[in-house]
């Protein structure tokens, strides 16, 4: 137990629920990576004072004046993210590498690994390896590609670096410059016709932020902090293609002797990332609100009730829709624009309990709710297996109890297309607010033919 204890502190969270049984200054309840106490603007601090004192249980809201005394803007952002209970409910523990809550071996396994074994391409330290990894499984190109740059970021790329260190290769110099050493940062950044495709393609490069000369740094700017430095989406689109073809370009000089210019390179990876952009569009369903074939219909008399949420880890807030049917005849919808969740799943379960809370101020007490995210169904059949959600799921319970009738059920994303576009469009208006009417409203600028 004593030699997991590091692997324990980094991966575990307190869950907040009344706020009793958690220590501001001391226990780990920011959703942070790992997970930590929170930052104060003084050193002034009272080790025996609790969460609970920042909680307004009148409202069951955080309390903003004591916030910003306390602390920074950066922090009050994060604790905003956690939304204490409606209920009296104690505090509790997660475990923040899984989606549920609940540990696992694997993923104890992958904390004890980067701990322990930290992968190293360059002496100086990036962002988080997980997090690169797995951001590499959620990149928008073919499977062939997404496996190549996880390649890319564990090191299993056949540099000749790479390959001369597991005693398979002789020489670890780059064979197009001359370098000393070819790592992967070397052949897909630093080598000058690799550079020099960089800086042919539209991704802004300067030598202070890319390419610089950690693996890392690199791959944080192309994932993230590329947008912020003037790139747009579909410039930073094409790097995966622009990546595969530098690689290509860098083989055929050493099996082929053949060398491939810069341009070509370029040329060849837009072409390739448009055919496949291409190949893969789909009418937007943003475009219009359309009723599908299960959102028209209704189960005999009961009303049915469409609900999602809309969550983008570069976005400041979430956004949240319902719509009510029965017989095919929209009675009530709802949108809200609200401060961001901590993950896309959590903002799906706050419309969820949004949603509920709303039809019992209709007041509409049977109801049939559906959802695209089968994980909704998981932890509300199950929610001991959920302790990250376990707030929140006792909220669930609270308001499930008031309903005469209430069922969840799962539909296609084909099938809940209505539901997205509120969320969607709540999520994009950038600020706070509700809506709830049996009339869409103004602002989306649809005609009313739209809803039957």
């Amino acid at each position: 137990m004593l030699a997991a204890k590091d692997v324990l502190r980094y991966g575990i969270r307190k869950t907040i629920g009344s706020g009793f049984g958690t220590y501001i200054w001391t226990d780990p309840w920011i959703p942070d990576t790992p997970a930590r106490p929170p930052k104060g603007l003084t050193l002034e601090r009272n080790p025996l004072v609790c969460v609970n004192t920042l909680i307004d249980f009148g409202s069951k809201q955080w309390k903003m004046d004591r916030l910003r005394e306390l602390f920074p803007p950066k922090e009050i952002t994060l604790i905003l993210g956690i939304k204490p209970s409606r209920i009296v409910s104690s505090d509790g523990y997660c475990w923040t590498m899984t989606k549920s809550g609940n540990y696992t071996v694997k993923s104890g396994y992958e904390v004890a690994r980067s701990i322990s074994r930290p992968v190293c391409d360059h002496p100086s330290q990036g962002p988080s390896v997980t997090t690169l990894k797995a951001q590499a499984w959620k990149l928008k190109t073919t499977r062939k590609l997404k496996h190549f740059v996880w390649q890319c970021v564990t090191g299993c790329l056949a540099s000749s670096q790479r390959l001369f260190y597991r005693h398979i290769g002789r020489d670890k110099g780059c064979s197009r410059c001359g370098a000393e050493e070819e790592s992967i940062n070397h052949l897909l950044f630093e080598c000058p016709p690799a550079r020099q495709v960089w800086a042919l393609s539209n991704i802004p490069s300067s030598p202070a932020l890319f390419p610089s000369a950690s693996l890392y740094n690199n791959f944080d700017y192309l994932y993230w902090r590329g947008k912020e430095a003037g790139a747009d989406e579909e410039s930073l689109r094409v790097f995966p293609w622009i990546m595969w073809y530098i690689w290509k370009a860098r083989n055929r000089k050493i099996f082929e002797n053949l060398s491939v210019p810069p341009q070509e390179t370029l040329d060849f990876a837009t072409q390739e990332e448009g055919a496949w952009r291409r190949a893969n569009q789909r009418e937007d369903p943003q475009t219009q609100l359309v009723l599908s074939t299960h959102e028209s219909s209704s189960p005999e008399d009961r009303p049915v009730c469409f609900i999602d949420g809309s969550w983008l880890g570069t976005e400041t807030r979430s956004g949240h829709g319902w719509l009510v049917f029965q017989e095919g005849r929209l009675l009530h919808l709802g949108l809200k624009g609200s401060r961001r969740s901590l993950s896309p799943l959590h903002a799906e379960l706050d419309t969820l309990i949004w949603s509920m809370k709303c039809l019992l101020a209709i007041p509409m007490t049977s109801i049939l709710i559906q959802t695209d995210c089968s994980d909704l169904l998981a932890m509300t059949c199950a929610p001991e297996e959920w302790p990250t959600f376990s707030t929140e799921l006792k909220d669930f319970t609270y308001y499930r109890d008031r309903f005469t009738t209430f069922s969840l059920k799962h539909i296609p994303r084909s099938g809940n297309t209505s539901a997205d576009y509120l969320a969607k469009c709540a999520r994009n208006r950038g600020f706070c607010f509700s809506h709830v009417s049996s009339t869409v409203p103004d602002w989306l600028s649809l005609e009313e033919s739209l809803i039957p």
